[in-house]
């Protein structure tokens, strides 16, 4: 907790333009340990001054025992009820404290009402910041928020036992607790945990790590009033505007023009400037800028950001909790082919499939849409490109590379507290910090897709090929690379009753692969399965080097990206052009299935769509509505890019009859020997461009 304070008080200091000391007061801070520990991550020299405030008498005289041997004079320790508002050195302390802090003392507060009005009394109003870490028990029903719901629910036994032993202890954990802490504060972050007590997964104590800012008061008239006079802006919770802006705004239709209804405009792109915004903006382009009115739209569109790029969603829902962890760790479709199709614009709207984000990344790097959105069912793949993403924002090159690039980071737990805490939904941090052991040994082996590294690994060493793996990934040959495979590797790794064994499995397919049935059906349907995988990798090999342009295959062989085999995106120059050109403020990330987030975007706001191979996992019926959404959210001109593991995919005809013009961008001719692009694992790429 008082790192993910730390971490956002540093975030919040940052972007301030204000040198003040923040001041802080620890409630119930008992001997001071808390304020010694937080030494670590935020000097104490640095506040201005700090306040415990403790009813015990003994536990006061060993703090300031503490305090006196550190040298600390900006430390005030004061023994009295958590209610006082008597801070020396402040006539008025309400609304002047920049962070509060209560650890494991809220669930021992008789008044937990009043003390958290106080506390929000006395935070100041729009950057104030409270931490909380204790225990405590949930409702019998799902919380109505998303902001750390993960995890929250505990089960009957836990809810009425850990009540009742604690309580011998004067200690109070009714969920109505922490219900009202949230009902007066804004929730940044939230970690539920258990605490393995003695016996792992019997004995479970609930906690949670909490980070919070205050709500902002009597704004609601000016939001009613903005929202009735000009519908493409709202205001969130926690944020004012002044009364002559107001006015100007009421005054002016400022219509961003992604909220055109105009199929033939330029719908989607986001205005470079307060003058692209229309004539009738120009009034508040000083007050309000261009960034911050396209902000507002889409928090009006698809609610409020719980990061700079994750969308709102609920975690409780069956289609979400489904995924224990992402499917993908890596993403196996070329993004060359893709960006060679679609000639990305500055003023492009995009519509991708997040999978790991290595593309979307790509697609951000060399063509710098306007806005990207990236879709996916599975909560954790967008935490996967959040992390990605927040990386991105907060950390330097060396530190990226090695955990996307060599996958293993020895400090991981440190850096996403410290570093990258503020920018993560509290649904990503939940998932990391619970995960955090990802980095600890090889991050590209963990998910669904690294059982199938896994299982090649454990190939290559029972056959004894370590040696013969490693020269196919560094010869700068391409005719030694092709008879490696050939005569040595083919044979021993992919013999036919292997290959047939494998692709037999549904389970294996879908967990190891991600190919599921319906996929599988249309390459049976088309061919020989045996075939397919020969076809695919016989013309890898004679394509390119796995050395400095088969980054997918090398991947697969080393477990890890190297300096010339890469996605550019992780190389110090893409990954310098992303941070200075925050080519990534287009993202936005959207838990919900495909069809859903279609159906939230206005008649032809998109300009270009890649859809990756879903396609073929679909029936007829469901197919064709994603089709008709599809062609009416792309504009005229649009193109949508798909890959087919069947090289006349039969939904082609559904694109057609909605209006699009289908064509192929590459299509696998069986026994030919000849790739369509750097993966060849699927038989064919098309592009549709809307008529």
């Amino acid at each position: 907790m008082l790192a993910l304070i730390a971490a956002q008080l540093k975030e919040q200091l940052k972007d301030s333009r204000s040198n003040k000391a923040p001041i802080w007061i620890d409630l119930g801070g008992g001997t001071g340990w808390n304020i010694e520990q937080m030494n670590n991550y935020f000097p104490i020299s640095k506040f201005e001054r700090v306040y415990l405030v403790d009813l015990c008498p003994s536990l006061c005289r060993i703090a300031r025992e503490r305090f006196q041997k550190f040298g600390w004079t900006n430390v005030i320790v004061l023994c009295e009820d958590a209610l006082g508002s008597d801070f020396p050195g402040i006539a008025n302390p309400k609304g002047k404290i920049d962070m509060i802090t209560m650890s494991y003392s809220l669930s021992m507060m008789d008044n937990y009402h009043a003390v958290i009005d106080h506390v929000h009394s006395l935070l100041e109003r729009k950057a104030g910041i409270l931490g909380v870490a204790d225990f405590y028990t949930s409702t019998n029903t799902t919380k109505a928020s998303n902001y750390g719901i993960q995890g929250y629910q505990c089960n009957w036994w836990t809810r009425n036992f850990w009540q009742i032993w604690f309580a011998f202890d004067h200690v109070h954990l009714h969920a109505s607790r922490r219900d009202y802490l949230e009902y007066r504060f804004n929730v940044k972050k939230a970690v539920n945990g258990r605490n393995h007590f003695i016996l792992p997964f019997l004995v479970q104590i609930p906690y949670y790590i909490w980070v919070g800012q205050k709500k902002s008061s009597g704004t609601k008239k000016n939001r009613s009033i903005l929202s009735k006079s000009i519908s493409p802006l709202s205001l969130s919770s926690d944020e004012e505007i002044d009364e002559p802006i107001l006015h100007q705004l009421q005054t002016n239709d400022i219509r961003p023009r992604s909220m055109s209804t105009d199929s033939s405009s330029s719908q989607g792109s986001v205005p470079d400037s307060p003058s692209s915004v229309g004539s009738s903006s120009t009034l508040v382009a000083s007050a309000i800028s261009t960034r911050a009115l396209i902000e507002k739209q889409t928090e009006l569109r698809f609610g409020p950001k719980l990061s700079p790029w994750r969308l709102p969603y609920n975690p409780t829902l069956p289609c979400h909790t489904q995924f224990r962890s992402y499917i993908y760790a890596f993403t196996w479709e070329d993004p060359r082919i893709d960006l060679e199709v679609l000639n990305l614009q500055k003023d492009d709207v995009m519509f991708v499939i997040t999978s790991a984000g290595d593309n979307a990344l790509e697609y951000a790097l060399h063509g710098q849409p306007s806005r990207i959105h990236c879709v996916d069912m599975n909560p954790c793949q967008n935490h996967l490109l959040e992390l990605k993403l927040a990386a991105i924002q907060n950390l330097p090159h060396s530190e990226f590379w090695q955990m996307f690039g060599v996958g293993h980071h020895a400090d991981f737990r440190r850096i996403l507290v410290d570093q990258l805490s503020p920018s993560l939904s509290s649904a990503a941090l939940q998932f990391w910090y619970k995960n955090r052991s990802t980095f600890d040994d090889c991050f590209y082996e963990t998910g669904y897709s690294g059982l199938a590294l896994r299982l090649f690994k454990w190939l290559v060493r029972i056959k004894g090929l370590s040696k013969t793996v490693e020269e196919v990934s560094t010869t700068d040959d391409i005719r030694v690379q092709e008879q490696l495979w050939e005569n040595v590797i083919k044979p021993s790794i992919l013999p036919v009753w292997l290959v047939e064994w494998v692709l037999s499995h549904p389970a294996f397919l879908w967990n190891a692969l991600g190919v599921p049935i319906n996929q599988m059906k249309l390459i049976l349907d088309e061919g020989d399965a045996v075939q397919y995988i020969y076809d695919t990798l016989d013309s890898i090999m004679t394509r390119s080097l796995f050395r400095d342009d088969q980054y997918f295959y090398n991947l697969v062989v080393n477990r890890k990206y190297t300096c010339d085999s890469c996605p550019s995106y992780l190389t110090e120059t893409g990954f310098q052009t992303l941070k200075e050109q925050k080519a990534t403020d287009a993202m936005l990330l959207h838990t919900k299935s495909i069809i859903q987030v279609l159906k939230s975007l206005a008649d032809g706001e998109l300009t270009k769509a890649v859809l990756m191979d879903h396609m073929d996992w679909f029936d007829p019926k469901d197919a064709e509505d994603e089709v008709k959404e599809v062609a009416r959210a792309v504009r005229k001109g649009g193109i949508v890019l798909w890959r087919s593991a069947g090289r006349k995919p039969w939904y082609n005809a559904l694109f057609e009859k909605y209006g699009f013009e289908v064509e192929a961008v590459g299509v696998r001719v069986p026994g030919s020997g000849v790739s369509i692009d750097r993966v060849n694992m699927y038989a064919s790429c098309y592009k549709a461009i809307k008529k």
